[in-house]
């Protein structure tokens, strides 16, 4: 099919013969000839057939435009920047759903089809975008809700890999592999190694957020708050139950419970002790130059640590201006080995075994009953997240002396 372009400027020249044979019988002051009035007739009908093909060809031009500016509309960045978090709390507050917290919802439940969603679903391109709001809604820039998210993952710092919007993801595990040299006349390697695996898969977990009716109108400074405020729950939560000292029902399996223990024979662990950490986690085949190492404390453990001396009135063993502990990045954390209460905990390990995952949207239920004498409603966040670490009885080593 010709576009509307081409149509109306081929029918724009057969007008113009049939006006160049109208002028002539004027100049001439005569009527049409039988040979003339023919040819007027064709070109007229070919005109009629121009104007319906040029009309067909306008109107489906214009349903090839509404579809891009649709396409457009769903992937816009622009779009996507613009998304409230406040909003979507204030119409899941009033139950009506429009505009772009409508369009987004739509998205989030084509997206993660698998996913129940109870309240407003945020999909994850929204969660993994920064927030600039306009000026009808919020007039602030913030961080996305997957930056601070990550921000505040202690074990994302010590160099554990986090990933946002996926679906179930299995992370293969070879060990035992076995190499030799052997002859080159004959011989054989023995065969050695196996092959596992550790899945992610997503864990329910419920965040609940009192917010007052005066919260709810659009406050500029509340978008931030929210964004900042449950991304730092949501990650406390999930760092406790991957810290803590033994397995938290319906979470993700303890990385500091499964890991090696180091004996400590006093009341606080000496700096032989401490080294001998690392020794283990070489005996146990880690390649510190290809490993992520790093130390988390809690806050009993860094106290020992700012006051422990490598070498006695040489050397200490923790560098206040690079936070080095024994030559590895410390992090401090009261998630470290937290279910058994305050202590002195520590944890030395090669991170980059460490996988963190969020998967899919958010879903966004807001609650105006539960505390309504007290004037404030509850959001009900749920997210679904998980986390493990591949080979972790060999690639950490704790001190557990709470």
């Amino acid at each position: 099919m010709k576009n509307s372009k081409s149509l109306l400027e081929e029918r724009a020249i057969n007008v113009e013969k049939m006006e160049a044979l109208v002028d002539l019988c004027k100049v001439e002051g005569r009527d049409m000839t039988s040979d003339e009035l023919t040819s007027f007739d064709s070109l007229n009908e070919k005109v009629e057939s121009l104007n319906a093909m040029a009309e067909r060809s306008v109107k489906f031009e214009n349903i090839q435009a509404s579809k891009v500016v649709k396409e457009e509309r769903t992937n816009s960045p622009k779009e996507v920047a613009e998304f409230s978090f406040q909003e979507a709390m204030r119409q899941a507050y009033t139950g009506k759903l429009e505009g772009l917290v409508k369009e987004m919802d739509q998205e989030a439940r084509r997206e993660h089809n698998g996913q129940m969603f109870r309240g407003i679903a945020i999909p994850s391109s929204v969660l993994e975008h920064r927030a600039v709001g306009n000026a009808a809604v919020n007039p602030t820039e913030v961080m996305s809700f997957t930056d601070q998210l990550e921000a505040n993952l202690v074990l994302a710092s010590a160099g554990a890999n986090f990933y946002s919007g996926v679906a179930d993801m299995k992370l293969p595990v070879l060990s035992g592999i076995s190499s030799a040299f052997v002859a080159e006349t004959g011989g054989t390697a023995t065969a050695a190694g196996t092959a596992s695996s550790v899945t992610l898969s997503p864990k329910k977990m419920i965040s609940i957020v009192e917010i007052s009716a005066e919260a709810m109108a659009q406050n500029a400074g509340v978008e931030g708050a929210v964004r900042r405020n449950l991304a730092a729950n949501i990650a406390a939560t999930l760092e406790g139950a991957l810290l803590a000292d033994a397995n938290v029902t319906s979470g993700p399996a303890s990385i500091f419970a499964a890991a090696a223990t180091q004996a400590v024979a006093g009341t606080e662990p000496t700096a032989a002790e401490l080294l001998n950490m690392e020794a283990t986690l070489i005996a146990n085949g880690v390649n510190l130059e290809a490993a992520r190492m790093a130390w988390l404390l809690d806050g009993g453990a860094l106290t020992e640590a700012k006051r422990l001396a490598q070498v006695a009135s040489v050397s200490p063993a923790y560098d206040n201006a690079t936070k080095e502990f024994l030559s590895y990045f410390a992090f401090a954390s009261s998630n470290v080995g937290n279910s058994a209460g305050s202590g002195t905990n520590y944890l030395l390990g090669d991170f980059s075994k460490v996988h963190i995952a969020q998967f899919g949207g958010l879903d966004l239920l807001f609650d105006p009953y539960t505390n309504a004498a007290a004037g404030v409603g509850r959001m009900i966040a749920t997210s679904l997240v998980d986390g493990a670490a591949v080979q972790n009885g060999t690639a950490f080593v704790k001190i557990d002396n709470a």
